[in-house]
């Protein structure tokens, strides 16, 4: 991972960044690179939101049976999906990546804290008082962004 400029940074407009956050970010090629890049990260669990169409959410849920999910709507097609994992698959990493790739927007966060709100109004915030790392694609999916960690 390597700094990145906030302005080069194209889809702010979903991300409340706070002002002395450096920002962190990866080249992905396919999704394949993006399931090494989570398996990578040092973690126990990790929260997945989305904000997808509804056509989308079934397959989301198939993904992570066995693990609580919320969903709430946002608008008259748009949807709110989160679930926190312990591990990730090929498989819902690959989903992911296609969310992504697609432009739906795809955020994880390690090691959230329980209880805590990470979107709202909107955008994802990047509250990470706690240690948390909180990651974005930017459109296409053609980076990964990253903000908190060590």
């Amino acid at each position: 991972m390597e700094i990145t400029s906030i302005s080069s940074i194209g889809n702010l407009d979903m991300v409340d960044l706070k002002l002395d956050q450096i920002v962190m970010s990866c080249e992905l090629e396919d999704a394949e690179s993006f399931y090494r890049f989570w398996q990578g990260l040092t973690c126990e669990r990790i929260m997945i939101q989305v904000i997808t169409t509804g056509s989308f959410i079934e397959d989301l849920s198939e993904f992570v049976k066995g693990y609580a999910y919320k969903v709430t709507k946002l608008a008259k097609r748009q949807f709110h999906f989160q679930c926190v994992v312990h591990e990730a698959d090929r498989d819902i990493a690959g989903f992911l990546f296609l969310l992504a790739s697609i432009n739906d927007d795809v955020f994880l966060i390690t090691d959230p804290q329980p209880d805590k709100s990470y979107f709202s109004n909107g955008k994802l915030q990047c509250l990470t008082d706690s240690g948390e790392r909180i990651m974005w694609f930017e459109y296409d999916a053609v980076d990964i962004y990253m903000v908190g960690g060590n």
